[in-house]
């Protein structure tokens, strides 16, 4: 009988251990997908654009920041303005640096980039308008 208690309780501490894990695993999950926002297109052209006359900063040299590495301290985040996290309710919590090239945004709990924007090239737009004033 007390083997049978036994076995029961074991059972019942195993079980309740893989429930607990796949909570945790769920949770993770969700938080995943909280710090990586998957912007569409239009809305990394929303935050590029609302971010245009913000001031951008150098990566340290050799850094090519990625997105899962943590931000480095010789960097300085900052919060996302109001009117971008308007037009962009998934970025609105997130940080953010403008570097000259792209925006990296970042998770304010982990500090890790979730998500690279890349500034549309205006100067594509530009050197089509001289070469056709060249012609």
């Amino acid at each position: 009988m007390n083997r049978l208690l036994y076995s029961g309780a074991l059972s019942l501490i195993i079980l309740g251990s893989a429930g607990a894990a796949g909570a945790q695993n769920a949770n993770n999950a969700t938080q995943s997908n909280n710090a990586h926002p998957n912007l569409t297109p239009a809305q990394q052209q929303t935050v590029g654009t609302g971010l245009a006359s913000t001031p951008s900063q150098s990566a340290p040299s050799g850094a090519q920041p990625q997105v899962g590495d943590k931000v480095p301290n010789s960097m300085a985040a900052q919060s996302m303005p109001h009117n971008v996290g308007e037009q962009v309710p998934q970025a609105k919590e997130l940080l953010f640096i403008k570097l000259p090239d792209r925006i990296l945004l970042i998770d304010p709990d982990t500090k890790l980039i979730s998500e690279i924007v890349t500034e549309p090239a205006t100067t594509g737009s530009t050197s089509g308008s001289q070469d056709r004033q060249d012609r």
